[in-house]
């Protein structure tokens, strides 16, 4: 049998085997349960029997009867085998002496002509001509004899309920392992299936091609139904970096290709028509500034492709967060003056230190704040809030710029996103900056959100965790 049909089938079979353990055992103690019950309520009635006739034998003793008149006795007291039921008397050495209430063909049948000489009551089971007894011998006392009795009841009625009963289990038994093979079985090929068409359906996935969400049946088996979630979501994953890297690469080239045909562009009309040594000092000015464009450009595309690889290692050390940003207020006011822009700064007095990498967290405040300066109006105003958030510190820059409308929020931080791509390329701006602001943020265990109000500005607000110690 081929290998993966064995373990196919394995787990079933031993599921099988183990539900057949607990039926017979259960099946086993029950019915043994049943026949000791039913043996205790046939012992009850046998005691219940030896306890009157030793009773009768007795009284017969006290009025003086005679002890070997016994049969006689009890048949005149109407002390006979009826029904169910049947008595046999003894003498003290095993001698069979009479059967009351019994004919001769009977008592042949049910009691032999002697049996052993007994001390104390004993019971057990008989069979007899292919019936079976309960049998009860015990001592009889008269006063000056001794006598043995026998009594039987027939366990005919009681083995049939048994024998009913037996066949009542076993046949329950065959129903509850049929049903729970037949749902096994369908619950296993439906699991099966699933496996089957997950693999289909990722053998015809390709690098061009993104699968629809798999779905499985409720009826499945969880780990079935997890691996399906487990699928979606890789699936998902998979297809998102597999559009961003296409949305990438499609930036990257656009981004290339307009600083290269300006700077083709130029260079062929300055070579065609001659111009004058003023006039190709220009067109290499030009030249320069777009090669310095390219140059941040691919600087930028550089620095995150090693931070996706982690080839970046962050140097963090004890950072004086309020010295960088008084300076940082410092440095924005002198950048804004040339708008005619206020900026204003509110800091605890308390000095507030982190562990950090300067050079890398200057870069990200410094491209929000030119972020706000480039996109606050003349005689707009910008402020920059440090403050306290438990074990962690908040640095939030507000403007009074133009603000972002709802539908850009959720894309602001992707790669090459711009809300106005030719604004932002007249401006120099790559739609980079904001990514590597999000990379450096999230290497230090941070998290950098925005809210906005069009025409009425934004609000930057990095998280960073707070250094376990803090000078005052």
């Amino acid at each position: 049998m081929p290998r993966h049909k064995n373990q196919k089938s394995r787990l079933p079979y031993w599921n099988l085997l183990f539900i057949a353990v607990i039926l017979s055992g259960g099946g086993f103690f029950w019915h043994t349960t049943y026949r000791q019950q039913q043996l205790d309520q046939l012992d009850s009635q046998l005691f219940l029997s030896a306890e009157h006739i030793n009773s009768v034998s007795a009284f017969l003793a006290s009025r003086g009867r005679a002890n070997d008149n016994l049969c006689q006795t009890l048949d005149d007291l109407s002390i006979t085998s009826s029904g169910r039921s049947h008595l046999g008397i003894y003498s003290a050495e095993g001698s069979l002496l009479c059967t009351p209430g019994t004919t001769a063909a009977e008592a042949e049948e049910l009691f032999p002509a002697a049996i052993p000489k007994i001390t104390a009551q004993q019971i057990n089971i008989e069979a007899r001509q292919k019936k079976y007894f309960r049998v009860l011998l015990s001592p009889l006392s008269t006063g000056q004899s001794s006598f043995i009795m026998a009594l039987k009841i027939d366990m005919e009625k009681t083995r049939k309920q048994l024998n009913a009963m037996g066949t009542l289990i076993f046949l329950l038994g065959i129903v509850t392992l049929t049903c729970f093979s037949i749902l096994q079985r369908r619950l296993r090929n439906q699991d099966l299936t699933s496996i089957r068409d997950l693999t289909r359906l990722i053998a015809h996935t390709t690098a061009e091609t993104c699968p629809t969400e798999f779905s499985v049946s409720p009826e499945a088996g969880p780990e079935v139904q997890q691996l399906a979630a487990s699928f979606n979501t890789l699936m998902s994953r998979i297809c998102e970096n597999l559009r961003r890297s296409r949305q990438f690469s499609a930036d990257v080239t656009h981004e290339l290709r307009t600083p290269l045909t300006i700077l083709r562009g130029e260079t062929e009309l300055a070579l065609r028509n001659g111009r004058d040594r003023d006039q190709l000092r220009q067109v290499l000015e030009s030249n320069l500034e777009e090669i310095s464009r390219m140059s941040y450009l691919i600087e930028d595309l550089l620095l995150l492709s090693k931070s996706d690889l982690g080839e970046i290692p962050l140097k963090k050390e004890s950072l004086n967060l309020s010295e960088m940003i008084s300076e940082l207020s410092h440095q924005a006011q002198l950048l804004a003056d040339a708008k005619q822009i206020a900026v204003t700064l509110q800091a605890p007095e308390d000095q507030v230190f982190i562990q950090a990498d300067s050079l890398r967290l200057r870069q990200v405040l410094l491209n929000l704040v030119t972020n706000a300066i480039k996109y606050t109006p003349e005689g707009g105003h910008i402020e920059i809030i440090l403050e306290h958030l438990g074990d962690k510190v908040d640095i939030s820059i507000n403007d009074s710029g133009i603000g972002i409308t709802s539908e850009h929020l959720d894309r602001i931080f992707e790669r090459f996103y711009r809300v106005n791509k030719t604004g932002n390329r007249n401006d120099g701006g790559s739609g980079l900056g904001l990514a590597i602001v999000k990379w450096i943020v999230d290497a230090h265990q941070g998290t950098v959100r925005v809210s906005s109000i069009p025409e009425q500005g934004s609000v930057f607000s990095v998280v960073l965790p707070l250094s376990e110690s803090t000078e005052e």
